[in-house]
């Protein structure tokens, strides 16, 4: 029945775009994308984007929150792994006020087993009334 709500959402929202979850060109996996990045890594396959919906930056700077850190960068880091060379990884921050917690994010940036680079966007999210920053995230060129 949830499944029918989406469908029926979707189709409002983006016409017949998404009958079909697999394509010449594309497949959309409903999954925990966890292990399915593992599996990829393990691979070898690389994407020339991957989207992250899944997760923001914490709004906790506490060390007693380091488990949810730990857990962005795992995402983070199997991102980096399937992102192919030339990638772009585009995930949102969180609220353009929590500076402290943006500062931390982009700390994590620099610890992944990869050096990237990155740019960040402040855009207007109007179902949320505030501005947020949105990253897109690279590998660094190999010398």
């Amino acid at each position: 029945m949830v499944i029918d709500g989406c469908k029926k959402y979707m189709r409002k929202t983006c016409g017949d775009v998404l009958d079909n979850l697999k394509g010449d060109c594309y497949q959309v996996l409903i999954e925990d994308c966890i292990p399915v990045l593992k599996r990829y890594a393990k691979e070898g396959r690389e994407f020339d984007y991957v989207i992250n919906d899944l997760t923001a930056v914490p709004i906790s700077t506490s060390p007693e929150e380091d488990s949810t850190w730990e857990f962005l960068r795992l995402i983070l880091d199997l991102s980096m792994k399937v992102l192919k060379q030339d990638g772009k990884y585009f995930t949102q921050g969180n609220c353009v006020n929590l500076t402290e917690a943006l500062s931390l994010y982009e700390e994590q940036l620099g610890r992944l087993y990869c050096p990237v680079e990155f740019s960040k966007e402040i855009v207007c999210v109007p179902s949320y009334l505030e501005l947020w920053v949105f990253y897109t995230v690279w590998k660094k060129a190999k010398p």
